[in-house]
């Protein structure tokens, strides 16, 4: 393959890599799981001047990527997209990288084709779109083995044995993986010496590899000194995970070990990590086309490795760089495993090589190999195959509630909600240039210590109070609760007279919940429009201003009835709705207002309240023929509320309303 050729190719595959991994980019996978709020809340402290060579929270993290974190925070401002975007460069980094190891290692057309593997291969695709901070690791690796093998094969200068150093000792700052990288060169120095390669049988190549790992060793020194004088802050977190901790092993360490190697090896192209985090559940590293390759690459190397220290080298790092994964829980995990990127693609590289040899009728002939590109071949249709593959199951299935709930999802939606109402910051869909003004927002300790995403993505934190013990709010205040014990607390806080408008956040699911829940409950309180004319009256001082419909989904309406209280309430009153087609009942949504949450005897006088009710079943609107009924009864007595005519008199229980009169109502009022 020529230069020119090489160059186009990666032209392309960098494009394909790109697009693959920018479309939608900060939205799927959806949220920001914790470990990666945990990066941005580090990254605000160092934009803050709080330096540091390690960061002990969260079970402690290497340096390098949240000061990646801090720079596109500092620029971009806090979101999800600005948190990931050093992953998209690592991700394109690394697959030029790649290529640059592949050619030196082998050829230039295996190092196009490895890149071409790495940026169709779903498990980089995703690793270049989440924050998470294994994405660095095989970088380092492939500049410093690209650096290392230009310097073994006699390029002019010492810099790149310099460089090589440079890099494997950065690589230490990047993921706790990199402690396995001195194993796997120490088993290749083994193998080097029992095949009697000569790649190191030469005076010059001995003195510059020692200065390669001089270089690396400035490089780690730093690390190095804080891991003496911190040990358990660098060095706890792999007896926690490790299968010989009880915890994991089920006291059957042997065992646990034989099943972790079993699923470690079946992780190419069997069965994959399970962890929507890492992976698409159960996906295998490579789908079946690359699988395939990987077999023939395979088979090719372990037939090569006794006379090629290149296939040996591959073998040698892909094995040993599995160990961190094999060796420790939820195997096969697929960030602990990150390590034998890029060397694994080499792999199907050379397994796409050779099917293009196949194809091309060069295999068993004596004559020159005739020239051959990349499109034209057997192997274009699998890396075309692969990209298939590789789109219609990211896109599709990181779109899955699931997606959602591993990572986080109902947290971001939170912290986009209080910065929305605040009027600053990151409110779920764009950066908002504003202020909190007169703005309040109180938030439960509880939504604040549980999700760091919140923590990390709200933008005016000195307009937040974390505590539901305050005393009775300004007009406007949010006050977002816990779903659960002590939501009630949130009445006491809301300012009087106000329109009230309840929220129930999207569902959260942890790891270990029975059932998704939801995030937060909601209350929104802003001045009430005194002005607003009423349309209906009900005994008791209630005050009808307005009904406001619009379909949640094809099937289900969701219908907003606007309340004005004129006097205190002495009972608790359900809102009965009715959903009439042709004067028969298809439909109702029977419930205290608010979805319980707000109840009449908690009404004052000036309040407006924005009661929102769901009917299911209703199919596709007829505007001719359906209608909507409701009023107010106390299902203890039967007790009613009158509506009222134009002199006070009672003139039946209900209100009644073509839907037609409400069909300009269909969008909800954002608060």
């Amino acid at each position: 393959m020529s230069r020119r050729s090489m160059l186009w190719g990666m032209v392309t595959v960098l494009l394909v890599a790109a697009a693959l991994r920018l479309i939608a980019f900060g939205q799927i996978p959806p949220g920001l799981y914790h470990d990666e709020a945990y990066h941005g809340l580090d990254a605000v402290q160092i934009l803050k001047g709080d330096l540091s060579l390690y960061f002990p929270a969260n079970n402690g993290r290497e340096p390098l990527f949240i000061y990646l974190v801090a720079l596109t925070v500092g620029v971009l401002g806090k979101s999800p997209f600005a948190l990931r975007l050093p992953s998209f460069f690592a991700g394109l980094l690394t697959i030029a990288a790649t290529a640059a190891m592949g050619r030196a290692l082998f050829s230039r057309r295996v190092g196009l084709l490895a890149s071409a593997v790495l940026a169709l291969t779903l498990w980089h695709v995703h690793l270049s779109r989440v924050g998470f901070r294994a994405v660095l690791l095989p970088l380092f690796i492939a500049l410093a083995v690209w650096q290392a093998v230009r310097g073994i094969k006699g390029d002019k200068g010492t810099w790149h044995w310099v460089l090589a150093g440079i890099f494997y000792g950065l690589s230490f700052y990047t993921y706790t993986a990199a402690r396995f990288t001195p194993v796997a060169l120490l088993v290749f120095g083994v193998y080097v010496l029992a095949t009697k390669q000569t790649v190191l049988n030469t005076r010059y190549t001995l003195r510059t590899l020692g200065l390669a790992a001089l270089a690396a060793l400035v490089a780690v020194v730093p690390l190095a000194v804080y891991t003496l004088l911190d040990p358990d802050i660098v060095l706890g977190r792999p007896g926690q995970v490790s299968f010989l901790n009880p915890a994991i092993s089920g006291g059957d360490p042997w065992g646990t070990l034989w099943s972790h190697t079993l699923r470690t090896m079946g992780m190419f192209f069997v069965q994959g990590d399970r962890i929507w985090r890492h992976n698409v559940p159960w996906r295998p590293i490579f789908d079946p086309a690359l699988g395939a390759a990987f077999v023939v690459g395979l088979a090719i190397a372990l037939r090569r490795a006794r006379r090629d220290v290149s296939a040996g080298f591959v073998l040698i790092w892909t094995a040993v760089m599995s160990l961190p994964t094999l060796l420790a829980e939820d195997a096969p995990h697929f960030l602990r495993a990150a390590g034998i990127l890029p060397a694994v693609v080499i792999l199907p590289a050379l397994g796409l090589e050779q099917v293009g040899k196949w194809a091309s009728g060069q295999v068993g002939k004596r004559i020159p190999p005739t020239p051959y590109s990349l499109l034209p071949t057997a192997y274009s249709l699998l890396l075309i195959l692969a990209l298939f593959a590789t789109v219609g199951s990211y896109f599709y299935d990181y779109r899955a509630p699931e997606a959602g709930y591993w990572f986080e999802e109902g947290a971001v939606a939170l912290a986009g909600r209080v910065n929305g109402f605040l009027g600053v910051g990151w409110d779920g869909e764009r950066m908002v240039r504003g202020g909190p003004g007169d703005r309040t927002v109180y938030l439960d300790p509880a939504l604040w210590e549980h999700w760091p995403a919140v923590q990390f993505l709200t933008a005016a934190p000195d307009a937040v109070t974390l505590s539901l013990e305050e005393e009775q709010a300004d007009c406007p205040a949010a006050i977002f609760t816990w779903p659960f014990e002590g939501w009630r607390r949130a009445w006491a806080l809301l300012p009087e007279p106000a329109e009230i408008t309840f929220e129930e956040g999207p569902l959260s699911q942890g790891d270990r919940d029975p059932a998704p829940f939801p995030t937060y409950l909601a209350f929104f309180a802003t001045p009430p429009d005194t002005t607003s004319p009423a349309i209906a009256r009900f005994s008791g001082g209630v005050e009808l201003l307005g009904v406001e419909t619009w379909p949640v989904d094809i099937d289900r309406l969701r219908v907003r009835l606007r309340w004005r209280a004129t006097a205190p309430l002495a009972e608790d009153y359900v809102v009965f709705l009715h959903y009439l087609r042709d004067g028969e009942r298809i439909a109702q949504g029977d419930s205290q207002p608010v979805d319980e949450r707000y109840p009449t005897t908690r009404w004052r006088t000036g309040d407006v309240i924005n009661d929102d009710h769901h009917m299911d079943g209703v199919g596709q609107p007829l505007l001719e023929r359906d209608a909507l009924r409701f009023g107010f009864w106390q299902p203890e007595n039967g007790e009613a509320l009158y509506l009222l005519d134009e002199a006070g008199n009672p003139a039946g229980d209900w209100v009644e309303a073509p839907l037609k009169s409400l069909i300009s109502n269909l969008q909800p009022q954002e608060q």
